[in-house]
């Protein structure tokens, strides 16, 4: 009772024409028809119809008889929305089944004029209810079809009756792609409805988009390694494509039976600018100068407005492509095995032992000899020196100053080995300093960053890097990036895609390596995008679908986009050391040679000016002992 009653109130809204619903008092094979397609058809679609008439002929009674028995005979089955397009309102949820009644062209235009995109969607059903008889119905299918395969409306199916006999229907649809045409529109029976059965193995709509007989479907596209990789044939000419996208547009072509031209726009994905211009591929789809575009077509929303996605087939990240870490200096190179924590504490346990040595210097000689041991002369020296590994030749007698020289021993012994070790492991390792890890601090240090036009649209919500950001060609874009693989100081950063970079990495192994901030800009969904209208994304889809949950592109993608290339390979074979490696030891040598020598030459100078300044008072004390002699006498 409540479905019926929701089902009067649709109506009573929806439909202000139909002032009265009463039970119809005859049949058609058209209405019969209209029922069977909505019981045994739309019910496993859809749990709603929508219903649209128009009439110029003044038929209008015609149109409501018809419906009027179909809406009592389904009225508990589903929930029927009736429109006469008067006053057509756009709906939240677009219309997926439609059934249209009519009774010449007129009529037909009249609400094809508002079958807009907004309200209808054009992979859904449309059964067409022609009411009345034509004396050109052939010519009138042609221009219905025509006009719905401007839209690439496909589902379409048309129903009249014979010239007087009211009890048989005839039921036509029309198959883009035929071993006979491409892209054209061909009037052809599909049923024929007579008495109470069918005549024919009843097929509602059938699927017209399984095979496309060889005709051909352009692509727009453009070299774009790992992803589209373009080849020709220097003998023949043929082209050929592979790669990521390459594989797919060629396995789609082979499932579905098409050929490919390509189209190589100059301006490769091409741009969306705000006054509703478009460039490069986006440009050819959206003139439907091609069927589709692909080569690392990323989803946005600014695509996504003019464009139909397809099924998302590949994920990816955005990354920066970062300088090589700078090289350490020799001093660098020699503290950097032991943590900084290591040496503070070290350094604070050494010099806690050179204060007590010289406190205890101006203690009584019974506590120095007690703490150092007797007849030793130099305990700062002795300390240093066993710190450096070297030899005493007086040993401490007494058992204290043995003892804390044993736990000294035992601490430097300690210490040295934990040295030793973590020098040979760091000479082992790659040497360089640390790179930048984040945008963050790639703006803290005024980098510049590069990408393509085409990547504007992914920082339009971090004007921070706009500010800093020269877009490239693709020509640019790389002898800029072979410099700064080379050139540590090159404070520039490049987005690329995680794909590409394991690509180029493959490609310059092992004579260079990108690296890349461990940062994820922005997540990447690859996808085929196509007209607004077009009707290639459902059969795609569902073929993409398979591939993916198959595997298959999973697999195709491991030829040329290898996680092993997004870690530097570093050879750790076993080389005799150099002397960059040993620099940094003969740097502390050469200082400490010079420091010695100007303490050397500052200590001659001194006691040679001591000796003359002693030389000349021994001289005064002479002559004043011979003048007191002199004046004595």
């Amino acid at each position: 009772m409540l479905k019926l009653l929701i089902f009067l109130l649709l109506i009573n809204v929806s439909a202000s024409e139909i002032k009265d619903f009463s039970m119809p008092n005859y049949s058609t094979a058209v209405s019969r028809v209209i029922i069977d397609y909505i019981k045994n058809f739309f019910l496993n679609v859809t749990n709603t119809v929508n219903f649209y008439q128009m009439s110029l002929e003044n038929n209008l009674n015609v149109n409501f008889d018809i419906m009027n028995e179909v809406l009592y005979n389904v009225k508990t089955k589903t929930v029927v929305q009736v429109d006469s397009f008067e006053d057509s309102k756009i709906s939240i949820v677009k219309h997926y089944v439609n059934i249209i009644f009519f009774d010449c062209f007129e009529s037909f235009e009249k609400i094809y004029k508002k079958m807009t995109l907004k309200k209808f969607d054009y992979q859904g059903f449309f059964l067409i209810i022609i009411t009345t008889h034509m004396n050109d119905i052939y010519k009138t299918m042609h221009r219905i079809f025509d006009a719905l395969w401007v839209h690439h409306i496909i589902n379409a199916n048309i129903i009249f009756m014979p010239e007087e006999n009211n009890n048989e229907a005839l039921i036509y649809t029309f198959f883009p792609y035929s071993r006979f045409y491409c892209e054209n529109v061909v009037p052809l029976q599909l049923n024929h409805y007579r008495g109470q059965k069918w005549i024919n193995k009843i097929n509602y709509f059938p699927h017209k988009l399984q095979n496309f007989y060889g005709c051909t479907l352009r692509v727009a596209t453009f070299p774009n390694p790992p992803f589209m990789i373009i080849n020709q044939d220097k003998i023949t000419g043929q082209v050929s494509v592979d790669g990521l996208d390459g594989t797919m547009i060629r396995v789609l072509s082979q499932h579905f039976n098409f050929n490919v031209q390509l189209s190589l726009p100059a301006e490769l994905w091409g741009d969306i600018y705000e006054n509703g211009t478009t460039t490069g591929a986006i440009k050819m789809v959206i003139n439907e100068e091609v069927n589709m575009t692909l080569g690392f077509f990323a989803t946005n929303p600014s695509r996504d407005a003019v464009m139909k996605s397809g099924y998302v087939y590949y994920t990816t990240n955005l990354v920066w492509i970062v300088p090589p870490g700078k090289p350490q200096t020799s001093l660098q190179k020699l503290l950097n095995p032991l943590d900084t924590n290591f040496w503070i504490l070290s350094s604070i346990t050494i010099l806690i032992g050179l204060l007590a040595i010289a406190i205890l210097k101006k203690q009584k000689k019974i506590v120095q000899n007690f703490v150092f041991g007797t007849s030793m002369q130099s305990p700062g020296m002795n300390l240093i020196n066993i710190i450096f590994g070297g030899s005493l030749h007086h040993l401490p007698k007494r058992n204290f100053a043995r003892f804390l020289m044993g736990l000294f021993l035992f601490f430097t012994f300690i210490l040295r080995s934990c040295y030793t070790g973590g020098l040979v492991k760091f000479m082992q390792m790659d040497t360089r300093g640390k790179r930048v890890l984040s945008t963050a601090e790639m703006l803290e240090h005024n980098f510049t960053f590069y990408m393509y036009p085409s990547s504007r649209s992914y920082f339009l919500e971090m004007p921070q890097i706009l500010e800093r950001t020269k877009f490239v060609t693709a020509s640019e874009f790389n002898s800029k990036l072979k410099q700064l693989t080379v050139d540590p100081y090159y404070d520039a950063a490049f987005i690329t895609s995680i794909g590409h970079l394991a690509y180029r990495n493959l490609l310059v192994f092992p004579h260079r390596f990108h690296h890349h901030a461990p940062e994820a800009l922005y997540t990447l969904n690859i996808v085929i995008y196509m007209h607004k209208e077009s009707c290639l994304a459902l059969p795609f889809n569902s073929a993409i679908t398979n591939l993916v949950n198959g595997g298959l592109v999973s697999k195709w993608a491991s030829k040329w986009i290898n996680g092993k290339y997004l870690k530097e390979i570093v050879d750790e074979s076993p080389d005799p050391l150099s002397m960059m490696q040993l620099e940094g030891c003969f740097q502390l040598l050469y200082v400490g040679l010079i420091m010695s020598s100007f303490i050397f030459i500052m200590e001659v100078f001194v006691s040679h000016k001591k000796g003359i300044k002693l030389k000349i008072s021994k001289n005064i004390k002479t002559i004043k002992i011979n003048l007191r002699k002199y004046f004595s006498n």
